[in-house]
């Protein structure tokens, strides 16, 4: 298919965009004024050419990504589409997470392959200049940087929360500069995942590698509030939902999807097969009572959390690896799209997802 073509094939696919190298993350900007913003990162092994694969001569491997920066555009050809503003050359990047409020400007925060957290700052909303790197800062030596979080709301001094493949939680402060204020081993295996508590900031969740969901209060230090083992495989998505109190939504590798009530974790309230991997999962930003998942080899879903979980859309993505899937925060952004999908009476509105090995990035319409 032709980058930025429609697939009338595919239900709601409204563009699709090649990434050039292996996409693993995908996050729309929530920031009022500023949410047809959208970022995608990148992380791609590079490979040695068979004359350098001597036993005794490899070079070290080198993980490379990018930055990739859209914005969604009115044009004469299209009412609603994407369009590639710029785009970073970095380390690969293994998380990518905006701060939802502007500190003055635009912020976003990456973890990658170097072992690095990075701030970088969207000075021109309009993307006519490049985001400009703030700050970096090491995670450790050896690692690389799984995930990261915000603590974002008003109230609060902001900290950033960090996860990394030794199994280690970082917590900084942000300020006119990052400062590490603690960080401590979490998992026996590779953290996969950290969040926040959008209710209860001092709170943060953690999954691993282990099958361990665990709850931190960064008031009373770093020993565990709870270590949950209802996993059969690795945690590696988490998300406090932040129009619900008390919902926390959890995926793993053993393809389960869990909504829990944070004061009881000793039982799910809800549980559903989604028939692989999650690795990713997202609440919907406008209720509160959907939750769209990044399902690794089955695709992406759409999943009804307001009662028992039941599937609403799944879209396939063959065996091409689901690892990113966002929602945009702006309420009917594609009513004016030329979808088939999409009627002049249904208020819509447009979901991001990223495939891994066809380096894909996809636009779609989703009625709400």
């Amino acid at each position: 298919m032709a980058e930025g073509s429609p697939d009338p094939s595919s239900r709601g696919l409204v563009q699709t965009f090649d990434t050039e190298l292996y996409a693993d993350s995908v996050e729309w900007c929530p920031v009022e004024g500023c949410q047809d913003v959208l970022l995608c990162g990148t992380y791609q092994l590079e490979e040695q050419d068979e004359g350098e694969s001597t036993c005794d001569e490899k070079r070290p491997q080198t993980r490379v990504g990018q930055l990739r920066v859209y914005r969604l555009e009115s044009t004469e050809a299209s009412p609603r589409s994407l369009s590639l503003h710029h785009c970073l050359d970095m380390p690969g990047v293994l998380d990518i997470k905006w701060c939802a409020r502007a500190c003055p400007l635009l912020t976003c925060g990456l973890v990658n392959a170097a072992g690095h957290l990075q701030l970088w700052q969207v000075a021109d909303t309009a993307l006519m200049t490049p985001p400009k790197k703030l700050t970096q800062t090491d995670l450790g030596l050896t690692c690389l940087g799984l995930s990261l979080d915000w603590s974002d709301s008003k109230h609060d001094s902001l900290q950033i929360v960090t996860s990394d493949s030794t199994g280690s939680l970082s917590v900084f402060d942000v300020d006119s500069d990052v400062t590490k204020v603690s960080s401590w081993h979490a998992h026996e295996y590779e953290a996969w995942i950290c969040a926040y508590d959008r209710w209860n900031e001092g709170v943060i969740y953690s999954g691993g590698d282990d099958g361990m969901l665990k709850g931190w209060d960064l008031r009373v230090g770093t020993t565990p509030t709870f270590t949950n083992k209802r996993h059969s495989m690795g945690v590696c998505s988490i998300q406090s939902n932040r129009l619900q109190e008390y919902k926390l939504a959890v995926g793993s590798y053993d393809e389960e999807l869990h909504v829990w009530d944070t004061r009881q974790m000793k039982r799910p309230l809800a549980v559903c097969d989604l028939g692989g991997g999650i690795w990713r999962v997202k609440w919907d930003p406008f209720e509160g009572d959907t939750i769209l998942t990044a399902t690794m080899y089955n695709g992406f879903h759409i999943v009804d959390a307001s009662d028992t979980l039941s599937i609403k859309a799944h879209y396939t993505s063959a065996s091409n690896l689901g690892y990113g899937a966002d929602w945009c925060h702006k309420a009917g952004a594609a009513r004016e799209s030329a979808s088939d999908d999409v009627t002049t009476d249904t208020t819509t509105s447009f979901i991001a997802t990223c495939s891994f090995y066809d380096h894909s990035l996809q636009l779609r319409s989703w009625p709400t």
